[in-house]
């Protein structure tokens, strides 16, 4: 299930669900000549991270595929949808598994077919301008 990873990877990259994440600074960081004071609340955005074309090529587009070559390093410190270090979302790897047999059962037993929409809105989170309608039927 190799493929399925890599596409419920780019899934969660391209439309993570998190819009925001607060972490409290553990010391004094210098960012362009300025000082963010140790103790201050900062909003980490996952989407900066995952649509940062240093890391990804071609970040707007949907390929399952760049998932074979991205090493460990990237892994932790680039990709964060279910956040990060000692305040990861305890249920990560049960919802991956989860929506891993949920895709397979779902593909395996039905065929979907685009009926109209799709047209893509960024904002915090991924969203359909005018929705995305598809008929399901059974294979």
């Amino acid at each position: 299930m190799t493929f399925t990873h890599y596409v419920i990877n780019e899934t969660l990259r391209l439309g993570n669900f998190l819009p925001g994440i607060f972490r409290r600074t553990i010391a004094d960081i210098p960012v362009d000549g300025y000082t963010i004071p140790k103790g201050w609340i900062l909003l980490i955005i996952p989407a900066v991270h995952h649509l940062d074309p240093n890391t990804y090529e071609d970040p707007l587009a949907f390929n399952p595929w760049r998932w074979k070559n991205i090493g460990r390093n990237t892994m932790a410190k680039k990709f964060i949808p279910f956040g990060g270090g000692n305040r990861a979302c305890a249920g990560a790897e049960f919802s991956r598994v989860l929506v891993a047999v949920f895709l397979h059962v779902w593909l395996a037993k039905y065929r979907l077919t685009k009926i109209k929409g799709g047209d893509v809105a960024r904002g915090p989170l991924l969203m359909f301008k005018n929705g995305f309608y598809v008929k399901v039927s059974e294979k």
